[in-house]
């Protein structure tokens, strides 16, 4: 896909990575001019960020609801004054490519969470082992007092600090499994997230560049 094709209909983030570590941004797409994406500027503390260092490399995901995310691997930003309006304006060399949803296997996170059944509503603590797609896992201590039959609902809540972002999950448990110090409760979503759409995308995007680089 070209970033010609997109249009505010799709929502955006950016990945910035260094040698030591990476972080994710989300913005609203305002509107595209030929090669030239125009979103919202970017802040922290309220002051627009600016992106001239050669340091950094910044990849871009870009999707639609229900749709599978396209990745431009290397964008450039700039930033653009219009009326009095500013933007960040985003090009690339490359063109995007879809995320395979094969590819989209699950993604380890080893989070504590909380976690209650449907229906009983009493909080126990969890650790989120991974998530995908359609699904999560979870572990529960071995020695808790929490059994989860197969075909019960489960919501989950965590929070990731590294996007700064919390997660509430629904899913029906299709496994259990006892291992020596935990339980892992296998469980497929009650219905699609397009939140944790994005979240696994950027990192599978952040655990790509991390792999590539320990091979440099």
């Amino acid at each position: 896909m070209e970033i010609r094709e997109l249009s505010p209909s799709f929502k955006m983030s950016i990945t910035i990575s260094n040698q030591q570590s990476s972080m994710t941004l989300n913005s609203d797409i305002a509107f595209v001019n030929g090669d030239k994406l125009y979103v919202t500027p970017f802040e922290h503390n309220g002051v627009i960020l600016n992106f001239n260092s050669n340091a950094v490399v910044i990849s871009m995901i870009a999707y639609q609801e229900e749709k599978t995310p396209f990745l431009w691997k290397v964008v450039h930003i700039t930033r653009e004054n219009i009326d009095g309006v500013n933007y960040h304006v985003i090009t690339s060399d490359v063109a995007g490519v879809k995320i395979n949803r094969r590819e989209n296997f699950r993604v380890f996170i080893g989070i504590d969470g909380k976690a209650t059944i449907l229906g009983k509503e009493v909080p126990f603590d969890v650790m989120v082992k991974d998530v995908s797609e359609s699904g999560f896992a979870i572990l529960v201590d071995v020695t808790s007092p929490v059994k989860i039959n197969k075909n019960e609902a489960v919501m989950i809540d965590f929070y990731d600090s590294v996007v700064d972002e919390r997660f509430t999950l629904s899913g029906r448990v299709v496994r259990a499994e006892v291992a020596e110090r935990y339980v892992l409760y296998g469980c497929r979503l009650l219905k699609d997230n397009d939140l944790m759409r994005r979240y696994i995308a950027n990192k599978q995007l952040a655990n790509r560049v991390n792999s590539n680089k320990k091979k440099i």
